[in-house]
């Protein structure tokens, strides 16, 4: 008899060992997961009779997941040609330029949706975009970013951000974009729609990532509070790869 209870007792320890173990597995994949995310960079024009669609999508993908960061980048090549976009920035096409060429690209176009610096895609493809985001969120981030002593003064945003893991040979980037826009296209391809743009990226800001790294941020004048964020992101200055992101508002 007392060989058959010290046997349950024995199994009963053993099953309460290996569910505190599955507990453990289950909690050590909760935190890696935690820190995967996918940021989605999005090059469009107001210009462009192409983009509208990919302006729709983009909140959309945001939406499906709370670590998906996304950004509109407005670029200028379309505005001597009808329309002038108010948001479009000479600095966004050079870096739409620069992964052209990281993913040997014959020219650049618009719309452009590049996930986490190393998908890119058309950015009005639903399907493929998910594709895609799915797979950026299954890699952890290589860095992590902890942002403190934000302050604001009159329109300059500035702060401190401790950087850790993977940050050689890396930038900080800082966005600052408009949550929300609405605009009515009198000319051009567009002439006539009224267009619907999320994160406009209004001010954007690149510094080398150091163990601890100050940034500073201009806010448009025309943006009142609660009606931007700012974005931070690390990014490989070699492959283009972004390995960590965070949200500030």
């Amino acid at each position: 008899m007392r060989g058959i209870l010290t046997i349950l007792i024995a199994a009963v320890i053993a099953t309460f060992a290996l569910c505190e173990s599955n507990s453990a597995t289950i909690q050590k994949k909760s935190a890696v997961n935690s820190k995967s995310f996918a940021v989605l960079e999005l090059f469009t024009s107001e210009g462009c009779s192409s983009c509208p669609s990919a302006d729709r999508l983009l909140p959309v993908l945001a939406k499906e997941d709370s670590n998906i960061i996304a950004l509109s980048f407005h670029v200028d090549y379309w505005d001597n040609l009808g329309w002038k976009d108010s948001f479009s920035n000479a600095a966004f096409t050079e870096r739409q330029r620069n992964y052209g060429e990281q993913f040997h690209l014959q020219s650049i176009y618009t719309p452009q949706l590049v996930i986490n610096g190393r998908y890119e895609m058309v950015g009005s493809n639903r399907a493929n975009a998910e594709r895609f985001i799915k797979k950026a969120q299954q890699d952890s981030s290589a860095a992590e970013i902890k942002i403190k002593d934000v302050k604001k003064q009159d329109q300059n945003l500035s702060g401190i951000c401790d950087l850790s893991g993977d940050i050689k040979n890396t930038n900080l980037l800082a966005a600052l974009v408009q949550k929300h826009a609405e605009r009515n296209i009198k000319a051009g391809e567009n002439k006539g729609a009224t267009l619907t743009h999320t994160n406009v990226v209004r001010s954007f800001v690149v510094n080398a990532a150091k163990p601890q790294t100050s940034f500073s941020i201009q806010i448009p004048s025309d943006l009142k509070n609660g009606e931007w964020y700012l974005i931070l992101y690390t990014q490989r200055k070699d492959d283009l790869k972004i390995t960590a992101a965070k949200l500030y508002q």
